[in-house]
């Protein structure tokens, strides 16, 4: 985390050199420390151990040198505990001799509630304490604070670390902080409420004045933040998307006015002002929970790697580099681990560069489990550490802090010289002694700066001038709109924006048209936050070539904001599509409701595809415009098939008006024509999003007919869906007819069952008889897991549960019988008590998977005569699970060396992994994604998620149990409205209900993944599918072939 400083990177890289630096990067792995890796020609050692520091989170440097390191007790406690008594502590580590560790640690402020960063700047320290930003203070040099004044407050802390961040100091002068999707309410320094729910990007200078949000969005997290040279915002988040295709969370850049993935109701909520879909991701990663960011500025390291992004991640234990390159008006990255750890007790959430060029390692320990989705048992006797990574043979670095250097004494030109020293301290402090100068120093200042030849530095200057601020220093970033470098282009339009240059308006209206990409970008948000309209034709004129995302939001943006309606309904007519579509958007957005319904008509019904989705995006908006998409519809569906965009506007559109009996009626209709699978699929779709309450009785006979009627199991299947997300008690007995056909494919006939249980939870005898039937091993072991958890979801009589006990239970298969025994958990009788617990003792090797806590709950509900004859059992098998952690390292020493493509032949069959689990799209969605296991799972993991997947389990897929006045429903929830929640009681089952029948909702502590899937495979299956996990995301190419 690096605070004092001003990060900035490069534009130009060649990219043949980029991949032959990557390949160099992972090709040879040596320099193994207590299982910390780094690559061929570095070294690792540490540079602080739990002797100087405890469980530290964020640190960062003082302008001398200094480490401030923002550290956590351990204690894993709920968000009103940590508020009642904070419990973080800010502590300043020193490197008296100067060998690289550290050996004095004072503590420098305490009792925080979540210390989550800082910034060092002119003489105080700025921490993101949520709900504050507060400013600290050493007045005595004692290294301890005695100044603590909170700046701003207003942000909601959370325990689980999604909450505010920061500051980090940006090159333009100005505190950044980042912040999660949990609320706000500040009050400004200039007495403003700023109020929302969503997630926000946000500055402001360092007294606290001036603050305003530049993004937000739906995302979950934003953590840190690193500044490129012309001072674009790159940050590090989390849940860009609910986990899907093997990603979560990403690298992002942050762009002003900028509205982020993931989709969320907060968006609208806030009213946040949308230029199209929502801003794309710079780098997408898997559920890695990564951390902490930095640019490294300087060439200790060698000069390919000076400009390049280090990020820390939580969940996998690695430090990744990533090269940076343009990429229009943003960037991608390339991609490589720096530092590995062979240890899961490893968890970085920190990087940052020292002085001398070396690399500082944050490793926070195995304390925080409330924020992570593969930890689930706090360690706190796991204590952090620090450590460095160092370029061998790297040159020394004489007086790295330029502390020998007595600034306020040289004068202007000697100062504006080291602006171009190599060492970034140095740089840093010769910046803010020049803006102390003023404009005793600009007239130097102009003259140096053309002369001043890396982009970089020059870059420096240019932020030194705007932060000067004077009218003759604001004529230095003026003069620079023409540099011949885009990157100082960018720079100073981002300056003269901030600044409210009224003077540079016409430089920047020729830039926003005829200019690279991210000059286009930039000069268009600076001409907003200049406000002058007169730069509004250039705007429209700019809109025309704006093939760039970042540049057409940024055009759109300003339009937007500029406000001028009467153009841009004039433009509607403009010969380029680009410009009519920019208008439109603007007019849809803009305050007032300028736009009228007249001038979506030719959008929606031209020929052009990106105009009538820019039409049917606008049409969202506007819910009295029923007549319209009425219209629109009725054409529409008569297409014989949609294309993948097409569907889901469409399907949107169609969903968000389906209240509207036009729209209803169109459904129907189309409904009843003899239309394709695939359509009468889409048109599911649509009915299952819809949020009318009430279905129209004409869906409910057609969907009845269609599930009589109709051969295709697929269409079926999706019919039984809808049935059971909306509960519709009409079809009932058709439920029942389907159960009782044995002329069925079995599996439809026990989907229909188990949405019979759902909601009546009481099973006849027949009933109970077809799952008895079922749960035989002459069926397919879909078909018997299916089997078993409709029996322990229902509420048995006596009668079927001692069959259960006395005929079922002693020959189950090892994989049904956790499922089998949670049959009982609502039962009190002694006799059917007494008879399960029997049968479980002549099983009992079969039960190491048998969820102890669950068990000893109900067995709890029975007599004290069961509960008696059940202590054995619990004393045996508490003991059994005692040794899982040999056990497991027995059956993974006994794993071969598999094949990927038979293991992928076993996930997408007898394994039955697919029901709930996908590969790149392929597959259920009822547990996590997998596309990516491999990358982010050790072999003992996965194979601890096999055969114990209890022990640990993705934070998005937590068991919830809720009750309602009539039944109770345990699963997964999966949606969530302000009016009803959506819980997946298994693979494609989904019950939705209204909050108001809610009674209760507590979290379980079981996984809804079976137990001892490792049962039902050998030895050389287990090691295929095992090898196929461990493929992913590589092994993807063997999906391919089949």
């Amino acid at each position: 985390m690096q605070h004092f400083s001003h990060p900035v990177l490069k534009y130009l890289v060649i990219i043949g050199v980029l991949i032959c630096i990557l390949n160099g990067c992972t090709s040879k792995e040596i320099k193994l420390t207590k299982g910390l890796k780094v690559p061929e020609g570095f070294s690792i050692e540490n540079a602080a151990d739990s002797g100087l520091v405890s469980y530290p989170i964020f640190a960062g440097f003082d302008n001398n040198g200094r480490l401030f390191t923002y550290e956590s007790n351990g204690t894993t406690t709920s968000t009103e505990d940590v508020l009642k008594n904070p419990i973080f502590q800010i502590r300043i580590l020193e490197d008296e001799n100067g060998d690289g560790i550290f050996d004095k640690s004072t503590v420098f402020a305490d009792n925080i509630p979540y210390a989550m960063g800082g910034a060092f700047y002119n003489g105080s320290l700025y921490v993101a304490a949520p709900p504050d930003l507060i400013r600290f203070k050493d007045t005595n040099n004692d290294g301890v604070a005695d100044e603590r004044e909170v700046i701003l407050s207003g942000w909601t802390l959370n325990h689980n670390a999604a909450t505010l961040s920061g500051p980090y100091m940006g090159p333009d002068g100005w505190l950044y902080l980042t912040d999660a999707r949990r609320g706000f309410d500040i009050v400004t320094k200039e007495g403003d409420t700023l109020k929302g729910k969503g997630a926000r990007i946000w500055r402001c200078l360092p007294d606290g004045s001036k603050l305003e949000s530049i993004a937000g969005g739906g995302f979950d997290n934003s953590i840190e933040l690193a500044f490129m040279p012309s001072g674009e915002t790159i940050g590090t988040m989390t849940y860009f998307t609910d986990p899907q295709g093997g990603f979560r969370d990403a690298l992002m850049h942050w762009v002003e006015g900028g509205v982020y993935p993931k989709p969320n109701q907060v968006i609208e909520d806030d009213k946040l002002i949308l230029t199209g879909d929502l801003m794309p991701v710079m780098t997408k990663m898997a559920r890695i929970a990564p951390s902490g960011l930095m640019r490294y500025r300087d060439n200790a390291m060698g000069e390919t790697y000076r400009d390049n992004l280090f990020s820390a991640q939580f969940n996998t234990g690695k430090i990744m580099r990533h090269i940076v390159l343009a990429n229009g008006a943003t960037y991608t990255t390339q991609d490589a681990s720096f530092m590995e750890s062979d240890n899961n007790d490893v968890h970085p959430t920190d990087v940052l560069q020292d002085a001398d060029g070396s690399l500082l390692v944050i490793n926070t320990g195995g304390w925080f489990i409330a924020g992570c989705p593969l930890s689930v048992v706090a360690k706190t006797d796991v204590k952090g550490a620090i450590y460095r990574i160092r370029k061998d043979k790297a040159p020394k670095t004489n007086d790295p802090w330029g502390r020998n250097i007595e600034y306020a004494k040289l004068d202007n030109t000697d100062l504006i010289h080291y602006i171009s020293d190599q060492r970034f301290p140095v740089r840093d402090k010769a910046v803010e002694e020049i803006i102390q100068r003023k404009d005793g120093i600009v007239k130097d200042l102009a003259k140096a700066v053309p002369k001043i030849k890396d982009n970089e530095y020059r870059a420096a200057a240019i932020f030194a001038a705007y932060r000067i601020g004077t009218s003759q220093a604001l004529q230095i970033v003026r003069n620079a709109l023409e540099d011949s470098s885009s990157a100082i282009r960018v720079a100073a339009a981002r300056a003269l924006g901030m600044a409210k240059d009224k003077s540079s308006v016409n430089k920047l209206s020729r830039l926003v048209v005829n200019d690279k990409a991210p000059v286009q970008r930039q000069s268009a948000i600076a001409l907003e936050q200049i406000g002058d309209t007169v730069a509004v034709p250039a705007l429209i004129n700019a809109a025309a070539n704006a093939n760039d995302r970042f540049v057409e939001h940024a055009v759109i943006h300003a339009l937007i904001t500029l406000k001028n309606s009467k153009q841009l309904e004039a433009a509607l007519q403009h010969p380029s599509p680009a410009v009519r579509r920019a208008s439109l958007i603007a007019l849809d957005q803009m305050q007032g409701n300028p736009l009228q319904k007249s001038q979506v008509y030719p959008f929606l019904f031209g020929k052009d595809s990106v105009l009538k989705e820019t039409g049917i995006w606008v049409t969202m908006h506007h819910p009295q415009w029923g007549d319209l998409v009425a219209a629109f519809l009725k054409t529409a569906l008569t297409q014989t098939d949609f294309s993948k965009q097409e569907h889901k506007s469409i399907n949107n559109l169609m969903s968000k008006f389906s209240d509207d009996s036009r729209v209803q009626d169109l459904i129907t209709s189309a409904l009843l024509q003899r239309e394709s699978i695939h359509k009468k699929i889409f048109l599911l779709d649509v009915i299952e999003s819809s949020p009318v309450k009430n279905m129209p009785d004409a869906w409910l006979q057609l969907l009845k007919k269609m599930l009589l009627d109709d051969s295709n199991i697929e269409l079926q299947s999706r019919i039984l869906n809808l049935v059971q997300l909306r509960d519709i008690k009409s079809f009932d007995k058709i439920l029942e007819g389907i159960a009782n056909n044995t002329k069925m494919d079995q599996s439809f006939r026990l989907k229909a069952l188990g949405v019979i249980i759902n909601k009546k939870k009481i099973l006849s005898d027949n009933q109970f008889k077809i799952l008895v039937q079922s749960i035989d091993a002459s069926n397919k072991s879909i078909v018997r897991q299916q089997a078993a958890r409709i029996l322990s979801n229902a509420n048995l009589s006596n009668a079927q549960l001692n069959v259960l006990a006395k005929d079922i239970l002693p020959v189950a298969d090892a994989y049904l019988v956790p499922e089998l025994v949670m049959s009982f958990k609502s039962d009190s009788s002694e006799n059917t008590g007494l008879a399960m617990v029997a049968s479980l003792k002549k099983i009992q090797t079969k039960l190491d998977n048998l969820p102890m806590k669950d068990f000893e709950k109900f067995i709890a509900n029975y007599p004290v005569n069961v509960q008696t004859q059940a202590q054995a059992l619990i004393a045996f098998l508490k003991e059994q699970q005692k040794e899982r952690i040999q056990q497991l390292e027995r059956l993974e020493s006994s794993l071969q060396k598999g094949d990927v493509d038979e293991g992928r032949r076993l996930f997408f069959g007898k394994a039955t992994c697919f029901t709930c689990h996908a590969v790149e799209n392929e597959g259920g969605d009822f547990g996590p994604d997998l596309t990516n296991i491999g990358e982010i799972r050790a072999r003992h993991d996965i194979l601890e998620a096999i055969v114990y997947p209890g022990v640990s389990f993705a934070r998005e897929y937590e068991t919830v149990k809720i009750t309602t006045s009539g039944n109770v429903f345990t699963g997964i929830i999966t949606a969530q409205t302000t009016d009803a929640i959506t819980i997946s009681t298994g693979p494609g089952a989904k019950t939705q209900i209204q909050r108001s029948d809610i009674v209760a909702m507590e979290q379980e502590n079981t996984s809804m993944m079976p137990s001892g899937l490792n049962k039902i495979l050998t030895t050389e299956e287990l090691s295929n599918l095992v090898a196929y996990l461990e493929s992913l995301p590589d092994g993807l190419g063997a999906i391919k072939k089949h």
